[in-house]
């Protein structure tokens, strides 16, 4: 199912499958990478319960081993999908018998909801825990590097910051992961192929709010804030180079070489039964 809203000259289509934005067209631009299944067949997932590989792609829960996709499960699942307004939609996700044997044995609500503006759209989503449970939560979204004209290179897109920051830079290499140490002083990264190519740019601890992705091509770009998340990973496919960056603003991010163990992984969030948190997060395009 296919929902579209519509706020004066911005477009915005998602799905009920994943809960996933399908296009954001704003003048007559289109912002969300259209899926090309030759370079990444995806526009922009959300991550739940798992955000990053485990080990084998799996977990271990209440003393028993289930499987866990790269990335969760809810991103290939359908979700209720509601219409509320011309400009809202939202969309909810619980637990079933089949995710609880197979995946993930905690029953949980999750309710995601989207606000679109005329300049970009809010992502709010609300984790509820029908009992205590383990997760984490992400964005994924992919943004076209074409919004500054077809083919535009990545590497005239530069990534800013909105303070000074100090990052180490981490990225997959087997079932760990390397740390590049001082990878950003200052703020903003000037993207470059070589870089992206090694794997995804994972950077913790972030103090900035917001970060903004523009071109010395053109005038277009997308602004992502990061609300009450510090964990930032900036991604496009290795070696195949599509024209497409993803922004995606994190809860956090596990390597595979993380314990199995839901409860002893360093990255999950812990909720008691009947508690909720909310994860809202707002992309600005102009």
């Amino acid at each position: 199912m296919l929902i579209t809203l519509k706020n004066g000259n911005t477009t915005m289509t998602i799905s009920s499958l994943g809960a996933e934005p399908q296009s954001l067209i704003r003048d007559g631009i289109e912002y969300i990478w259209q899926a090309d299944k030759e370079y990444w067949p995806r526009h922009a997932p959300l991550l739940f319960p798992m955000s990053g590989p485990t080990k084998d792609n799996k977990i271990s829960a209440n003393g028993k081993v289930y499987d866990m996709p790269n990335n969760g499960f809810a991103r290939d699942n359908e979700f209720k999908a509601e219409q509320l307004t011309d400009n809202i939609a939202q969309f909810t996700m619980t637990d079933t018998d089949e995710f609880r044997q197979k995946y993930y044995p905690y029953s949980f609500m999750l309710t995601v909801t989207f606000t679109l503006h005329e300049n970009g759209y809010t992502a709010r989503a609300e984790v509820t825990a029908n009992e205590d449970l383990w997760y984490t939560f992400a964005w994924h979204p992919a943004f076209s590097l074409d919004i500054n004209g077809k083919g535009c290179d990545l590497e005239t897109y530069t990534l800013s910051f909105e303070q000074n920051e100090h990052l180490d830079r981490l990225y997959q290499s087997g079932e760990s992961y390397v740390t590049e140490k001082d990878f950003l002083i200052g703020d903003s990264i000037e993207l470059k192929r070589s870089e992206t190519d090694k794997g995804p740019m994972v950077f913790r601890g972030v103090k900035s709010r917001e970060v903004t992705l523009t071109s010395s091509a053109g005038e277009h770009g997308v602004t992502a804030s990061l609300g009450d998340m510090s964990t930032l990973v900036v991604w496009t496919q290795l070696k195949k180079w599509g024209q497409f960056l993803c922004i995606e603003p994190m809860v956090s991010f596990g390597f595979a070489d993380r314990p199995l163990e839901v409860e002893k992984m360093e990255e999950t969030r812990f909720l008691k039964k009947d508690q909720s948190e909310v994860w809202e997060n707002t992309f600005t395009v102009f």
